[in-house]
């Protein structure tokens, strides 16, 4: 006998459902019949919920029916900053994980103060639409959530980098930080004063002073540390280093223009002097190959020296994969397999006609969600046949010139009705109205549109986004002015081309959300 869905227990469905989309699956199942209807009102069990962006119909259709009603039951969100336009996070009495995107930094403070009273929360990520202007403020506050595992924050570069006082006697629990953004040396060193408990600390952008840290302070718990290192001297480093506890298991460093890292004879003379116990464990291992770095370029003058290291270690688990310059791929023995960005640089296409094929030697085609093209002259059937390689691309950033001009093809038909592009960035200084009405017809499914228009054609344009791309919601033209910001209001409000929209400036630019 055939076993249908609703064959299954209620255990089952609920662990099912645990692995899928909450808000997707609420709207599938629960006006399915009266069962269903019964398993989403009448749980008491967990929720997890993944909260995006959508159009604004859909969001605060979202928040009345799916939100309010189970506020207490939620013990994890991914949400983008609007979310806390509808609710204030202290409502989520159960939360126990919380994720901010593009959030702006001056509503951290507030968001920081409404989770003090979340008596089980204990992990939060943080990403930031503008670098933190009072970053020690936003530090501090990080430091009275007591029950706190987990800490990530990213953030653009920019502001001043003022170390925080050094704590004395503090006894916060956090466990892992991981500071995607700007960090001193001597700042990194007051903030670890506040963290006796941290085991594992990442820093992605960390920057050296030019002078000794008066008082360093490195839990004694930390068995792990990753750095991505810009301008620090050697000195500085292996100063810091040198007061890190022996408990230590691995350390990742990533550098650039600095050959004192590269220097076996320096690191043997620091593990030997003050790891001398340990000092047969801590030489291992020592490699420069980036076989664990997130982001991997391979360029045009890829260095034979490194071409041989790969002879014999040819998986590269970076994330997003650069290739840049006129590339033989099919030279290089080297795979991506963990790639899931790509971004393809001045790569001379025309020139080099086997690039396209040669790719699918390095890295899996199928797995790419996210593709960037950039300062390239394409055909519109080179164009085509790129993007065909890559059907499961969702975002597409363009910083190159396609040359317009050849009738449609049946191919181009197809990529129009199959492709799955919602986000599309176009990196141009203004785009005339001919190129972005071939963007349009070719990805109709656009959610999000990031875009610098002819200001000559600004009406004309506009009118054709708003009618054309009935799935757009999301609109942000980059580099307007005040004066032009009034016009496009008034252009809204007078042919009511949206309706129910927040408008907004951000980094010079005009941000549309409807």
């Amino acid at each position: 006998s055939i076993t249908q869905f609703e064959d299954l227990s209620n255990e089952l469905i609920y662990e099912i459902f645990d692995y899928i989309d909450y808000c997707l699956i609420y709207e599938i199942f629960v006006n399915l019949n009266l069962r269903f209807h019964s398993l989403f009102y009448e749980s008491n069990l967990p929720l997890k919920v993944n909260f995006p962006l959508t159009s604004k119909t859909i969001f605060q259709y979202r928040c009345k029916y799916i939100i309010n009603s189970n506020i207490k039951r939620i013990i994890s969100l991914n949400i983008c900053k609007y979310f806390l336009e509808f609710f204030s996070i202290n409502l989520f009495s159960s939360l126990k994980s919380l994720t901010v995107n593009q959030i702006q930094s001056d509503k951290i403070s507030t968001l920081l103060s409404n989770l003090i009273c979340l008596p089980n929360f204990s992990s939060l990520s943080i990403y930031s639409s503008n670098y933190f202007q009072d970053e020690n403020s936003i530090y501090l506050s990080i430091f009275r959530l007591t029950k706190l595992k987990l800490c990530k924050l990213t953030f653009p570069s920019g502001g001043e980098r003022v170390p925080l006082p050094i704590a004395i006697d503090s006894y916060h629990k956090l466990e892992r930080l991981i500071i995607n953004g700007h960090c001193r040396l001597e700042q990194l060193n007051s903030i670890l004063s506040y963290l006796p408990l941290l085991q594992h600390l990442s820093c992605q952008y960390l920057y050296g002073t030019g002078r000794e840290c008066k008082e360093i302070q490195i839990p004694k718990n930390l068995t792990s540390i990753h750095l991505t290192i810009y301008r620090v001297l050697f000195e500085e480093m292996k100063l810091f280093l040198s007061k890190i506890s022996s408990r230590l298991k691995i350390l990742r460093m990533k550098t650039f223009d600095n050959d004192d890292y590269f220097l076996a004879e320096q690191w043997e003379e620091l593990i030997y002097y003050y790891y001398k116990d340990e000092y047969s464990y801590y030489l291992n291992f020592f490699s420069i190959v980036p076989y664990r770095y997130d982001e991997y370029i391979l360029h045009e003058k890829f260095h034979e020296n490194k071409s041989k290291l790969y002879k014999s270690n040819n998986i590269n688990f970076a994330r997003h994969l650069i290739l840049e310059g006129c590339l033989k791929t099919n030279q290089y023995s080297i795979q991506f397999p963990r790639a899931t960005k790509l971004t393809l640089k001045d790569n001379n296409i025309q020139k080099n006609l086997l690039f396209i094929n040669d790719m699918k030697s390095i890295v899996p085609l199928l797995q790419i969600t996210e593709l960037s093209i950039k300062d390239n002259v394409l055909t519109i059937n080179q164009f085509i046949e790129i993007l065909c390689l890559f059907p499961n691309v969702q975002t597409l950033t363009l910083s190159n010139k396609i040359q317009l001009g050849s009738k449609r093809t049946n191919t181009r038909q197809l990529l129009s009705r199959n492709n799955r592009i919602t986000h599309l960035i176009i990196d141009d200084d203004e785009c005339q109205f001919v190129y972005i009405e071939f963007l349009i017809d070719l990805f109709p499914y656009v959610e999000y549109l990031e875009i610098s228009l002819d200001e000559n054609h600004l009406e004309e344009i506009l009118r054709f986004l708003f009618l054309k791309l009935k799935y757009l919601f999301s609109l942000f033209l980059l580099n307007i002015n005040y004066d032009t910001i009034e016009k496009i209001q008034t252009l809204i409000k007078n042919e009511k081309l949206i309706t129910n929209y927040t408008i907004e400036r951000i980094h010079g630019g005009l941000y549309l959300w409807w």
